[in-house]
């Protein structure tokens, strides 16, 4: 995008209240992330994740109210802001840098599939997104199930509540994310490549990104580079979807996408870590070795 048509779409597109709502309604608690059009000196975006606050302490980027999101584009308009992340990690508190580092600070987890593909095969994304509601339907969680196009692919998220806090107490967050995702990609693994054939669609992909430091597209936020809306979808109305929804002027969009019932999803979390187990990948936050392997040995193998 050239900076006349980011001065054109960005601010004006981002001053609409019900953008500042949505994307604030999806980032509280969360850890905010910005990606800018700005190229930084190794060749790719700048992606922003902290502020500068008094001296040189930094802390994560959040957005708590509606106006939080044009004064961010303000405060770093140099940099040229255009999309809204937010964790899948609601934390308890992040007001210091060391809070994103700290794996007691989670509260909740969302687990989240992102179905990667070329726009021009969204059939096929749809028809991937069908399959993994399907089973999420048949294992009892249906009420927290959210639907998002995220642009070039999509989204299907389980809402964070609905997982009970008794749930959580005895399985860690970030483990219940990442084995219901996994869990459902190794069971649907066949039928997905099956839809990728039938639809001639080899870029088709469904993904387990669970980690610390995932972030995916705000709902209302634009596409990193396409003139395009990230627009959510009611699960029953997937197959009245298409690309129209999209469109920055007259976009359709779903803001119920944030109902949940509490619990109905503690029954397939448990199921999934039993079968799966926890979050596996390395993590490596900054503090002393002996207390960074104690700290995340007990916490990945809470249950």
């Amino acid at each position: 995008m050239s900076e006349s048509n980011y001065e054109n779409i960005v601010p004006s597109y981002y001053d609409r209240l019900e953008v500042q709502k949505e994307i604030t309604k999806f980032s509280q608690k969360r850890w905010v992330a910005l990606h800018c059009q700005l190229i930084n000196p190794q060749g790719y975006p700048v992606l922003l994740r902290y502020q500068r606050t008094t001296g040189k302490d930094k802390v994560p980027l959040t957005i708590s109210k509606p106006e939080d999101v044009p004064a961010l584009l303000n405060r770093f308009k140099r940099l040229k802001p255009r999309t809204f992340y937010a964790s899948i990690s609601v934390y308890k508190e992040l007001t210091r840098q060391d809070h994103v580092k700290d794996l007691d600070n989670i509260m909740f987890c969302s687990p989240v599939w992102d179905i990667g593909n070329t726009p021009e095969k969204w059939k096929a994304t749809l028809e991937a997104t069908e399959e993994i509601i399907a089973l999420l339907r048949k294992e009892g969680v249906s009420k927290s199930v959210f639907l998002k196009w995220s642009g070039k692919g999509a989204h299907v998220h389980i809402h964070h509540e609905a997982f009970s806090r008794t749930l959580l107490q005895k399985i860690a967050p970030l483990n219940v994310a990442y084995a219901i995702v996994e869990y459902v990609n190794q069971t649907l693994g066949s039928k997905f490549a099956e839809i990728a054939e039938a639809h001639n669609a080899p870029e088709l992909s469904v993904e387990n990104e669970t980690d610390l430091q995932r972030v995916v597209t705000c709902p209302l936020s634009l596409h990193r580079s396409l003139n395009s809306v990230a627009v959510c979808i009611p699960p029953a109305h997937i197959n009245d979807f298409t690309l129209e929804w999209t469109r920055i002027e007259g976009y359709r969009h779903w803001e119920g996408w944030d109902r949940f019932e509490s619990g109905e999803a503690d029954a397939l979390a448990e199921k999934a870590y039993h079968l799966i187990g926890g979050y596996t990948a390395k993590v490596q936050p900054e503090t002393k070795p002996e207390k960074v392997t104690n700290s995340i040995i007990r916490w990945l193998t809470k249950e």
